[in-house]
């Protein structure tokens, strides 16, 4: 049989129940953003809080209220983030409203110089430590109401009437004393972000003490096992320093006293000899050069036999040329060549 469009309308509509239900999700939570991580906060007021509102950071939705119920004689409040988000530890939450008469939220107020990055993270199903309630428009008006039932008409017509007489003839001075207060407000305003950066400072700095803490824990028992140990050594060293005065005092009755003109006078003379040497250095340079030129000359030796006198002998004449005939150029010349020439 065909369904008619009223069937198919109530079918459809508890299809979407049963799937709803499946889901976990609520009519409040549909399409609210939900995670995996769980969060708990308990609170003495959640004023007009329902399931489905939401969870913020920062005016930002990160989250929903997905149960409301009693522990004890205070409320519980299940919070579901969306999208992967993790809260750090420290965090607080704050049962606010949206405007004077929006609708209520929860608010987690993060630590300072921590982010929704940076950790460490709650555990998912961790609860909230510190919460608060702000107080809404009808709890003001609970505690205003009997301020002003207890003055009277004619009181405030009296104080009207007081107030006039005292700022008669000083509106100009009220003006500046509120343009000055307006001037301090807008300094300590602009001095906030300073302020915030100072905080974001303090905390980086306690995070960074935080990753020495086990340096810093053992700081104190160094410092305490060094002063042990000077304390123990304290009379070796008083005795390390009087046995070098002693020994300074010694050197300067037996050395300098009795020896200082001997030492004057030996130092002049090493000045003296250093003084001749800087002299003599170009001499010293030319002796050098000719020695090292006689070595790098000709071979005077000849199978372990030295040829010194004989080479020099080949350019001096013969005893006997006066008397004899001389030899040829060409014969001599080849003695002298086989003379030079190197060894094997």
């Amino acid at each position: 049989m065909t369904p008619t469009p009223r069937g198919r309308a109530v079918l459809a509509g508890a299809t979407a129940a049963v799937l709803v239900a499946a889901s976990g999700c609520t009519l409040q939570t549909i399409g609210a953003p939900q995670g995996g991580t769980t969060l708990v906060a308990v609170f003495d007021d959640v004023q007009s809080l329902v399931v489905g509102h939401s969870v913020q950071v920062a005016d930002i939705r990160i989250g929903t209220v997905t149960r409301i119920g009693l522990a004890g004689y205070r409320a519980k409040v299940t919070m579901s983030l969306g999208g992967g988000r993790r809260v750090p530890t420290g965090t607080t939450a704050t049962i606010a409203r949206s405007s004077l008469l929006g609708e209520n939220y929860v608010r987690l107020d993060l630590p300072a110089g921590r982010g929704l990055s940076t950790g460490p993270f709650l555990a998912n199903g961790a609860v909230l430590a510190r919460t608060s309630t702000q107080p809404d428009l009808e709890q003001i008006s609970d505690r205003v109401g009997p301020l002003l039932a207890a003055l009277g008409g004619q009181d405030l017509a009296t104080i009207s009437g007081e107030s006039a007489t005292a700022l008669a003839g000083n509106g100009k001075k009220l003006n500046t004393l509120i343009a000055r207060a307006a001037a301090v407000g807008d300094d300590y305003a602009a001095a906030s972000t300073d302020l915030g950066h100072a905080l974001d400072s303090l905390g980086r700095l306690g995070r960074d003490l935080r990753k020495g803490s086990d340096r810093i824990d053992r700081l104190p028992g160094s410092v305490a096992l060094a002063t042990q140990r000077l304390q123990a050594d304290r009379t070796h060293l008083r005795a390390s320093i009087e046995a070098l005065l002693k020994l300074a005092r010694s050197v300067n009755a037996k050395v300098q006293q009795r020896h200082a003109a001997r030492l004057a006078v030996l130092l002049k003379r090493a000045d003296a000899l250093l003084a001749a040497a800087l002299r003599g250095r170009d001499d010293l340079k030319t002796l050098a050069a000719t020695v090292l030129g006689f070595l790098r000359g000709p071979s005077v030796s000849y199978r372990g036999q030295a040829l010194l006198f004989l080479w020099i002998k080949g350019f001096l004449p013969d005893a006997g040329a006066g008397a004899g005939a001389a030899k040829p150029a060409s014969t001599q010349r080849k003695t002298l060549d086989g003379l030079l020439e190197p060894r094997p």
